[in-house]
């Protein structure tokens, strides 16, 4: 074997090296991911779920609290607050579902 040979066969046995160990850490860190991502995407539903509702019932109270100077104002700002945590909540679940499927992946392609 000559000398671009002998260089052909380092540098293929260096690059599968580094693949090799690409994919025993990729594995390693998805099987550490994914429980974690599944744990989140459920309670970020919940607290979705939960937030739509103190919403929807602080927006059905808020025309007959608006005679009242400061519950109106305060039911407004729960109702336009709780919009705003249902809205985040459901971006973290979408976003933890989509870790979830992608760990999952890679657990089933790095085994």
């Amino acid at each position: 074997m000559g000398f671009f040979g002998r260089l052909a066969h380092k540098v293929s046995h260096s690059v599968s090296r580094v693949g090799q160990k690409v994919s025993h850490e990729a594995h390693r860190l998805a099987v550490k991911v994914q429980p974690i991502a599944h744990k989140v995407a459920d309670i970020s539903g919940k607290v979705a779920k939960v937030a739509g509702v103190v919403s929807k019932v602080a927006t059905a109270a808020l025309p007959f609290t608006a005679e009242i100077p400061i519950v109106g104002e305060v039911v407004g700002g729960v109702a336009a607050g709780s919009k705003a945590v249902q809205g985040v909540a459901t971006g973290v679940n979408r976003v933890s579902k989509a870790v979830d499927r992608v760990a999952g992946g890679v657990k089933r392609v790095t085994r």
